[in-house]
């Protein structure tokens, strides 16, 4: 399935399902922490790469389907990328990149009641659309490139693919009050590497937000139990 086709899905699960279904919307935000995994058929280069930071900002819609299941969707913005840096004999080498995604997770997501919050746990499929690109490469001290990647499907010219997907897991928690807290581990199944360098990003961090009710009835619902002793 080419990646637009999942993209496609994705918005329509997001925009889809019974209107009459509690849905609830709000801000988030968070940190990310970022690894490119490359891969070759001769050689692993997953030691020499390291964590790069990042945020990710956005909207969250929850869902509601009964009362222990309820589908979120996000859409953020993703501030990824790689580092690596290896001193070898007679060379010593550094790279680094920034790349910018649309990401679109659209997770199941099982809630547990205790009291005045929920515990949660959700995973499902994400679809990454790239946006901005840099990166810097510098050999003995040289830099020999920096400036944008380039992006396409071409074996030869090409740096980056335009899409990313792979699989969100999540758990944390949410105050019935609205308050939203998750540690969350996305796992890149695609290579984004248009090359013969197997390249995927695995990225791992954490989100806050607040989730408001639409309806008058929710919010009553909502409130009445946060205050219930």
């Amino acid at each position: 399935m080419r990646a637009k086709h999942v993209y496609i899905i994705c918005l329509y699960l997001i925009f889809s399902g019974d209107l009459s279904a509690q849905l609830r919307l709000g801000p988030i935000g968070g940190m990310n922490f970022n690894r490119q995994i490359f891969k070759s058929n001769t050689y692993r280069y997953d030691a020499l790469f390291r964590n790069r930071y990042g945020f990710n900002i956005g909207a969250i819609s929850d869902l509601v389907l009964t009362k222990n299941l309820s589908m979120q969707s996000e859409f953020l913005f993703s501030l990824r990328g790689g580092f690596f840096k290896t001193d070898k004999i007679n060379i010593s080498e550094e790279y680094s990149s920034s790349v910018g995604y649309i990401n679109i997770p659209v997770c199941l997501t099982y809630k547990v009641d205790v009291n005045k919050a929920y515990l949660i746990a959700g995973a499902g499929p994400y679809i990454g659309k790239l946006l901005s690109t840099s990166h810097r490469y510098y050999s003995d001290g040289n830099n020999i490139e920096n400036g944008k990647l380039r992006v396409g499907l071409n074996t030869e010219t090409d740096q980056i693919k335009p899409w990313d997907f792979g699989v969100k897991v999540k758990a944390g928690f949410e105050l019935k009050k609205g308050m939203y807290l998750v540690a969350f581990y996305d796992i890149g199944a695609y290579d984004i590497n248009p090359q013969f360098v197997v390249t995927r990003n695995k990225t791992y961090g954490f989100q806050l937000g607040y989730i408001f009710s639409l309806t008058e009835e929710d919010r009553y619902n909502r409130f009445e139990n946060f205050y219930e002793f």
